[in-house]
């Protein structure tokens, strides 16, 4: 048998016993399936088929090039170490599938690097476990044996001569078409865990395998898990602010008809509400704001773009070194604002100018429950492109307004600007049209504004305009001149504003000068359009309410920033040392017992609530 024929027979072999597993583990855990139909299920069983390509690839690329490359002398001895090795790889991979098929019942998502954190808590009881599940040990053992005897068996037929040249076309092949398997194809970006979510959420993990999402998820620790706190002073703490979203909104607080987002790339708040005296370079945001209602004391959960989407339409800020996405809790149970409000019988729909893939927003914004996605690839006019991100904002700004008119309402839409990213590209009628500043960026974000002010004025002629919430945000600041911004809090100080009919809306005067975040702003629009969620995250509150807590808080390298209700408090946590400190001006009036223990608390419940929801995939309640 030749070896391409041999690579070929072993693919197969694990092809067939990747999708058994996979069978094995729908019939264990039907009942999470209930509402998908047969064919649903099929098709997220042949899909799954991309990522047992992907993790075979992984694990044995290597191996096969071997396989191809002759030894001479040496080449019975190779093949020998070679399909031990193979059986080994495989057999271990293929084990961690028939652990999930039981121990995901416990964790509701597929194994990752960090599970094996976990393992550790009960590696005394593995021999106990081991025979509890005698069944599956003895599946695991039976494994082992069918690899190797399929790898061992008739690696030469009898009375061929071995070939001594190196194939370089099948080497060539192998390399190729293994990488493509790994990458999951052809598509903008390779295959993430997150990825298998995108068309059914309920049948992702089923379209998983744990092979593959092990080999994707980090041996770096994103959060560690607390113990300072046990989960019922964790729920005492934060449903404060739950107990008030009990009672229904008053009638006479609007309700919208649709609801549109609108994320400004790197718009930092200074760009558009300087300091007094200073220039501002948004002008039409500017005066929107005044129109409608600001948050001015506004902060991004997060600093990257990738960062946003999960604090504005899921409520989970960004505490963690990886993006959400990439992380090992991509697969985690997430509430996605958008899959609420199409239960409620909304059209969904993500609007981004940018080359579709880029920081997986695709994969991302329909894990969230946005149905459509509108990027690059969808839009109609290529001599809109800027030549590096995607679309220019005005034109696709312009599509989206119009585009809108055929949707069916009611409707829940966002957008995503790109031009006032690096490179900072306008297009060639507008340069030297708006002030340049003093900063790279800040010709940029006069086009932006310039954008949003054209797409406003467009959707003002529409037929959905009316009673229709607009909320316009930066996803994070970015480069900043004035020292006022030179904090903690300035790198995360972002313009929130709401307007609906060209009014302000009703929230409690207090509310828009105190401290809120992205993570509100999911609360928010559910309050608003009365749409009741069985579960949640609990990091946000309903910026309709009365706010309850001491203040929100903003992630950096080194700890948690409490910015409190009282100006120029601040606390931290470091993990490394489970340390709490207060970072509070002497002098300053606000070093009140009772208010350090609040503040202490509130620290404690959200940062057990992140972290262990994370590890223990219980983000949402």
């Amino acid at each position: 048998m030749s070896a391409t024929k041999r690579i070929l027979q072993l693919i197969g072999v694990l092809l067939g016993l990747y999708t058994a597993l996979r069978i094995l583990f729908f019939l264990t855990n039907r009942q999470l399936f209930l509402h998908s139909s047969a064919s649903e299920i099929l098709y997220a069983c042949l899909n799954g088929i991309r990522y047992d390509l992907a993790a075979l690839g992984l694990l044995n690329i290597l191996l096969f090039v071997l396989f191809l490359v002759p030894m001479h002398r040496f080449d019975k001895a190779k093949h020998i170490v070679v399909s031990l090795a193979f059986t080994l790889f495989n057999g271990l991979a293929l084990s961690f599938n028939i652990v999930d098929v039981e121990y995901f019942k416990f964790t509701g998502k597929r194994l990752t690097m960090d599970s094996f954190l976990l393992a550790r808590d009960i590696g005394d009881q593995t021999l106990q476990i081991a025979l509890y599940y005698w069944y599956f040990s003895l599946l695991q053992i039976a494994l082992y044996g069918f690899l190797a005897w399929i790898a061992l068996r008739r690696m030469h037929t009898p009375h061929s001569r071995p070939n001594r040249k190196i194939p370089c076309l099948a080497l060539v092949m192998t390399i190729a078409l293994g990488g493509l398997a790994i990458r999951g194809g052809w598509q903008a970006k390779p295959l993430i865990p997150a990825s298998a979510f995108a068309q059914n959420p309920e049948l992702g993990a089923l379209v998983l395998n744990s092979t593959f999402t092990i080999l994707k998820s980090t041996d770096k620790v994103a959060v560690v898990e607390l113990h300072e706190m046990s989960m019922d002073e964790v729920r005492k703490e934060l449903t404060n602010a739950d107990e008030a979203t009990l009672k229904p909104l008053p009638e006479s607080f609007p309700k919208p008809k649709n609801i549109v987002v609108v994320i400004l790339e790197s718009f930092g708040s200074e760009y558009v509400f300087p300091p007094e005296g200073k220039p501002g370079y948004a002008p039409f945001l500017k005066s929107l704001g005044m129109k409608g209602s600001t948050f001015d004391n506004a902060y991004a959960n997060g600093r990257r773009s990738i960062d946003v989407l999960p604090a504005l339409f899921a409520g989970i800020p960004q505490w963690m070194e990886p993006p959400f996405i990439t992380s090992p809790y991509q697969t985690n149970q997430i509430m996605g604002t958008p899959q609420e409000f199409k239960k409620a019988g909304y059209e969904t729909i993500f609007y981004h100018g940018g080359n579709n893939g880029t920081m997986f927003f695709d994969v991302m914004t329909k894990r969230l429950g946005f149905e459509g996605y509108i990027g690059n690839d969808q839009y109609p006019e290529p001599k809109d492109y800027d030549g590096k991100w995607g679309i220019f904002d005005e034109p696709f700004l312009q599509y989206m307004a119009n585009d809108l008119s055929l949707k069916t309402e009611p409707f829940l839409a966002a957008a995503f600007t790109l031009s006032s990213h690096h490179p900072y590209t306008i297009p060639k009628e507008y340069e030297n049209t708006f002030p340049k500043g003093t900063l790279e960026i800040h010709e940029s974000v006069g086009y932006a504004d310039y954008a949003v002010k054209r797409f406003y004025e467009t959707a003002q002629k529409q037929p959905w305009f009316k009673d229709t919430l607009f909320v316009f945000t930066g996803d994070h600041t970015s480069k900043q001149e004035y020292p006022e911004n030179d904090s903690i809090p300035g790198r995360f100080h972002v313009p929130i504003i709401f307007i609906m009919n060209d009014q302000p809306l009703p929230f409690p005067s207090e509310n828009l000068h105190l401290p809120v975040q992205h993570a509100d702003v999911s609360a928010t629009l559910l309050d608003m359009s009365r749409v009741k969620p069985q579960a949640t995250s609990h990091f946000g509150e309903s910026l309709c309410r009365p706010l309850t807590r001491p203040g929100i808080l903003l992630f950096e390298a080194d700890g948690y920033h409490l910015v409190g209700k009282q100006s120029g408090t601040s606390w931290w946590i470091d993990e490394r040392t489970q340390s709490f400190s207060p970072l509070i001006p002497a002098g300053s009036g606000l070093e009140d017992n009772e208010q350090k223990a609040r503040n202490l608390r509130y620290i404690k419940a959200n940062t057990h609530y992140y972290n262990n929801g994370m590890v223990k995939n219980q983000l949402i309640w």
